[in-house]
């Protein structure tokens, strides 16, 4: 099963003390009675840690399902954890989500919810790739992409194009394609050896075996610079 992280920016200043002492302890819990046994559901940061430059904590969620065995629906009480790291790149905060995208965002909004310190308004967002770099991700080896997708293209009744491999390297096509759209996602094989999809949002699926630990530094070291530039363009740095 692919292992995907996503990326999102912290977009007000805090240091990792600021964000540790915000999240220390954050959760909201109620206790609920499954066949007479009393659980926790909702959900908390349960474990912080400052580890090699780094803000490294766990978020768990804790919720009743309903499943089924032969003709009898039992209530389970159930616990997700999901690992995420603040790190610092380029003078900038991020945040890293080991999930994928729908539960990478919800913990993305609890953890904002906590840093905002009862504001409306959240300060953890999307990170962004701009166009230009992301394609410097892939570009200068042509025959190491799988796939390349294109969005908001100015076709009639075409949302998206999609080139392959041996496609790309038709420079023809490919130019011509980025002047019809934008690069949105890509599939490539990393100079580390391990296949990986990229969308420029900061959505990173490894489709090869990867440790968790590699997978965390790919996204520090080769995405987030990028999303830095972009900050940095847009006047955030």
């Amino acid at each position: 099963m692919p292992l995907a992280l996503k990326a999102f920016e912290v977009a007000e200043a805090q240091s990792f003390e600021e964000v540790a002492a915000k999240l220390k302890g954050y959760g909201v819990l109620e206790r609920e009675e499954v066949d007479g046994r009393e659980v926790e559901v909702g959900f908390r940061v349960a474990r912080l840690e400052l580890v090699e430059g780094e803000l490294r904590g766990v978020f768990e969620e804790s919720f009743v399902a309903s499943v089924r065995y032969r003709d009898e629906l039992l209530r389970v009480p159930v616990s997700v954890s999901t690992e995420f790291r603040f790190a610092e790149v380029a003078g900038g905060l991020y945040l890293i989500v080991a999930a994928k995208k729908a539960r990478a965002n919800r913990v993305a909004a609890r953890l904002s919810a906590a840093l905002a310190a009862g504001r409306k308004r959240g300060v953890i967002v999307e990170a962004r790739i701009p166009e230009e770099e992301f394609r410097r991700l892939y570009e200068g080896r042509p025959e190491a992409v799988k796939v390349v997708v294109f969005t908001d293209v100015r076709l009639p009744d075409v949302g998206k194009l999609t080139l392959y491999g041996s496609q790309l390297a038709s420079s023809g096509l490919y130019s011509e394609y980025l002047k019809l759209g934008s690069v949105w996602y890509a599939v490539f094989e990393a100079e580390e050896g391990f296949v990986v999809g990229v969308t420029r949002n900061c959505i990173v699926t490894f489709f090869s075996k990867v440790e968790p630990e590699d997978a965390f530094k790919f996204v520090k070291e080769r995405i987030l610079p990028l999303a830095a530039k972009g900050r940095a363009a847009e006047g955030g740095a």
